[in-house]
């Protein structure tokens, strides 16, 4: 759990700036250049970079700045999704009060992550290289390379998104090949293996409260 957030902190920042490579798609799945996935989520982006950008001079700007991503975000990522997904075989197990409060305080550190790092958002040109549709599914591949670090090789993320409604949800993200949401299941299996769910509810409150001190 101590890696927890640092885990998170770039992938949740991801959602707005990333990409990844993936094997050749099955029979039954297209691929194409710029689907209704990737233009959804490069709608996301431009409107987050466009935020980021307008001057902010003093902490009540910056917090409103702030606000307004977390706002873009919010709606962009399916925490519901994300926390079933991370739970795996957990999820079924829980009553629906846990489950609620397992969503709520995951989407809290989640949060807490990109803000934190929201800055950095700006430091990065992204290159979208790809759609891969099946069904209501989607993987959206882009590549996020550093304005301030040239030489670096660009950062490869996949977004995992399925179709609600007209709008597209991000379910999962995976950068440079590391799944948010396999790393979030392998974490939490081995707590509630080892201690329990109450006692990762328990050490994500903990986590919560630190970071508001």
């Amino acid at each position: 759990m101590q890696r927890f957030i640092v885990s998170s902190s770039f992938a949740a920042l991801t959602l707005v700036i990333a990409a990844s490579t993936i094997a050749l798609a099955p029979l039954g799945v297209r691929a194409q250049a710029d689907g209704p996935a990737t233009r959804y989520l490069r709608q996301r982006h431009e409107e987050v970079s466009r935020i980021l950008r307008r001057p902010a001079a003093s902490d009540a700007t910056r917090a409103e700045r702030s606000r307004e991503v977390t706002r873009i975000l919010s709606d962009l990522l399916d925490y519901d999704e994300l926390s079933r997904r991370s739970l795996g075989s957990h999820w079924a197990a829980q009553s629906e009060a846990d489950r609620r409060e397992f969503t709520s305080l995951l989407r809290q550190l989640v949060e807490r992550s990109y803000e934190q790092n929201l800055e950095r958002v700006v430091d990065f040109e992204v290159r979208y290289v790809g759609e891969t549709v099946a069904s209501d599914e989607a993987t959206v591949r882009t590549e996020a390379r550093s304005r301030v670090e040239r030489r670096q090789p660009p950062v490869e993320i996949a977004y995992a998104l399925h179709q609600d409604g007209s709008s597209w949800r991000v379910f999962d993200v995976v950068t440079d090949g590391v799944s948010l949401v396999r790393n979030y299941r392998n974490q939490f299996n081995r707590i509630i293996s080892e201690h329990g769910f109450a006692e990762l509810l328990r050490r994500m409150r903990d986590r919560l409260a630190r970071g508001r001190e």
